[in-house]
């Protein structure tokens, strides 16, 4: 009798494989390139050098990518987790960068000292782990779903930069967008289905070029290829004081990537248990120090492709492994990265609308499996949670005359529903046992494919 293989180590056939692996890289590209371009702005950065530091994120988010799905020895949580820059690094980023005695250079030190220590921390942070049960799950997932809507409204508008930002026009491409991946999700066959955010974003994005939104202006004048090679902005520079801020940077960062594994192994019906939680840190150091020798930044997991897993029902951790190599080779043609990038913004607002819209249900799908009957303080965690994390969401300025040591905590709705609903839940129901309860969840018997949402 052969042994299931489960769905999250399931290879799939060569042509799923690729579409849903490119369906995953286009979701994340424009997050990926988010922030070398706001660094690059702010750095004062030549046309060629924000090119360079484009495709070096790229490349480094393909790797780190392929570190956290594929894994190594002690490394990667092997899950359908896609990796990219952290956007809690561009304050620190900058600050450094805009230092004159440090420069791009002592950035680049920085990350890859932090990442070399965050690598010794893993172990240490991975211990926290039990304090992460369902209560604590299911608020994050909720929060981070929450949290990324005021994303996906700006791009239903039209984009930040858009001169009529908010038009009707706009709307009928975003709704427009929602109704056919709906329409695909309902009567397509199986693997349409799973291609259903592809298709409605490409369709979308056809009627928005046709409608006048949008132009080809980036991908004729992007080259055609470019050579990501270490140290291209020069040998890094290692500063004790800059690499200490990077290292307090990247904790933060590990609570909430602690968080993330949790919550993307609740979500594929695979738990994460204490061993596995640190390798994922692990990774995640060890893909930052790599960042930093090509030019790039501390990285973190990328929520917006768990809604793809939750919509499409695949939960192959290879599927995202393919992304990571597609990320890699489109980092060495730009040209096809600005193919993707002239997508108009309304059709991707459309389409996050989706995927961030069964986030919030996964959430919820995981807030009502906990006991509120046995443990009515649950219901006061979840509640003071959710209230907390969408404060940088509803009123970002509420939180701006805190101490400065506090500004990189408090405008992450992930690090507060993180840091709530684990305070909450030790003060509230106590502190938990180990005990082996994800193992005995590892070999229960884990359903073919995922629920309706």
């Amino acid at each position: 009798m052969s042994i299931p293989v489960d769905p999250v180590d399931q290879i799939l056939p060569a042509r799923a494989m690729v579409s849903l692996g490119f369906q995953h890289m286009l979701v994340s590209y424009l997050g990926a390139i988010a922030v070398p371009m706001i660094v690059a702005g702010a750095l004062k950065m030549t046309p060629a050098q924000t090119t360079l530091l484009i495709s070096t994120a790229l490349f480094t988010s393909g790797i780190a990518t392929l570190l956290q799905t594929v894994g190594f020895w002690k490394f990667g949580v092997r899950l359908p987790l896609m990796q990219g820059v952290a956007f809690g690094s561009v304050g620190p980023v900058i600050a450094i960068g805009t230092d004159p005695s440090l420069g791009f250079t002592g950035v680049c030190g920085a990350v890859i000292g932090a990442g070399v220590v965050t690598m010794f921390l893993a172990p240490v942070i991975g211990r926290l782990k039990r304090f992460f049960p369902p209560v604590v799950s299911g608020c994050i997932i909720t929060s981070v779903g929450l949290s990324l809507f005021p994303v996906a409204y700006q791009w239903a508008g039209g984009g930040h930069d858009a001169k009529a930002f908010g038009s009707p026009m706009f709307f009928i491409v975003a709704f427009g967008t929602v109704a056919l991946i709906l329409f695909i999700n309902s009567h397509g066959g199986r693997l349409v289905r799973s291609l259903a955010v592809l298709i409605g974003l490409m369709m979308g994005g056809a009627a928005a070029w046709l409608m006048g939104m949008g132009n080809f202006d980036e991908v004729a004048r992007a080259p055609w290829f470019t050579m990501v090679t270490p140290f291209a902005f020069g040998l890094p520079t290692f500063n004790a004081g800059a690499i200490v801020t990077m290292v307090i940077v990247m904790v933060v960062q590990m609570v909430e990537s602690m968080g993330l594994f949790v919550a993307i192994g609740d979500i594929v019906k695979r738990p994460v248990s204490e061993q596995e939680a640190t390798a994922g840190l692990r990774a995640n150091g060890l893909a930052s120090a790599i960042g930093g020798m090509f030019a790039a930044f501390p990285f973190i997991a990328f929520m917006e492709n768990v809604g793809l897993v939750i919509v499409t029902g695949v939960r192959s951790r290879w599927v995202v492994a393919v992304c990571g190599v597609m990320l890699c080779g489109v980092a060495l043609v730009p040209k096809i990265g600005a193919l993707f990038s002239s997508i108009p913004a309304a059709a991707l607002g459309g389409a996050t609308i989706v995927m961030f819209g069964v986030v919030v249900a996964a959430g919820i799908r995981t807030l009502g499996q906990v006991d509120y009957e046995r443990k009515p303080a649950n219901l006061s965690v979840v509640a003071i949670t959710l209230a907390c994390s969408l404060m940088p969401v509803i009123m970002p300025n509420l939180l701006d005359k805190l101490p400065a040591a506090l500004q990189p905590f408090v405008h992450s709705s992930v690090i507060i529903s993180c840091v709530v609903s684990v305070f909450l839940n030790l003060v509230l129901n106590g502190i938990p046992a180990r005990d082996d309860s994800v193992e005995q969840a590892r070999h229960a018997v884990v359903p073919e494919h995922f629920p309706e949402v």
